[in-house]
């Protein structure tokens, strides 16, 4: 009788049990279908867009939002170590093409590369444009003297038009209506100066060369003077030349190179 009693009750236990089981098993199934239907839409949708189930699948489930992070952080060091160098190249032409001026040029004290840009928009909404002292180099005993950023290019407009016409422009220091400019070239010990554009295969001025002459020292005249001048508009050509091969190539830009 103890047996038969003791197996009712083992019998209504597993009953209880399959009773209290069933319910969590109906409630737990219908989530878990849910989510792998869901896991399998997702997983599905990467492996169209990807063209492959194993890129599909790596850009689903490996390639996470912290992962794309990191990642986009390497390829953005590595896009800057790509403009570093590009940049380093581009000022060793520009300093060389600006040293055989230098050296062209009969007593000239130095020579400096200005380059024009959209610096700040004035409250009109209209770009004021800008340039700045990129590269300088000077003969033995001068200094190159510092590189001047976004200053205002009205400061040319003396000769700014005969540089657009593709001209230069030979003048003293002492005649320049410009204050700022006076200033900057009467630091230097500038007496005359000779200012030539960098124009590009397509006309465009993107900047200046500048050969400056102490003021003890005198500028060449007649066909020496022309000479020097042909030649800093073809320097300047070269350096054109140079900064917009740089801006092409640049991976900051998205040129072809970097993609």
């Amino acid at each position: 009788m103890l047996i038969v009693a003791t197996g009712h009750r083992m019998a209504g236990l597993r009953g209880l049990l399959f009773q209290w089981c069933k319910p969590a098993y109906a409630v737990l199934a219908q989530p878990l279908i849910t989510v792998g239907m869901l896991l399998f839409v997702y997983a599905g949708w990467h492996v169209r867009d990807e063209g492959s189930i194993a890129a599909g699948l790596r850009v689903a489930f490996i390639d996470t939002r912290a992962f794309r992070a990191e990642h986009e952080n390497e390829r953005e060091a590595a896009l800057l170590q790509t403009e570093l160098r590009r940049a380093a190249e581009t000022d060793r032409q520009i300093d060389d093409a600006l040293t055989r001026l230098l050296v062209y040029a009969p007593l000239a004290a130095r020579v400096r590369l200005n380059v024009f840009h959209n610096g700040i928009t004035g409250v009109t909404g209209a770009a004021l444009l800008r340039f700045d002292v990129t590269n300088s180099v000077a003969s033995p005993g001068h200094a190159v003297g510092p590189l001047v950023l976004n200053q205002p290019l009205s400061d040319f407009n003396n000769f700014l038009p005969l540089m657009l016409a593709g001209k230069c422009y030979l003048g003293t220091v002492s005649e320049q209506p410009n204050i700022a400019l006076r200033a900057r070239f009467e630091a230097l010990g500038v007496g005359t100066f000779l200012s030539c554009p960098v124009r590009d295969g397509r006309n465009r001025m993107l900047g200046s060369t500048v050969i400056m002459w102490d003021a003890r020292d005198l500028p060449p005249t007649g066909d020496l003077l022309q000479s020097v001048t042909n030649y800093a508009i073809e320097v300047g050509t070269q350096i054109a030349a140079a900064i917009d091969l740089r801006g092409r190539k640049s991976p900051m830009i998205g040129a072809q190179e970097s993609q």
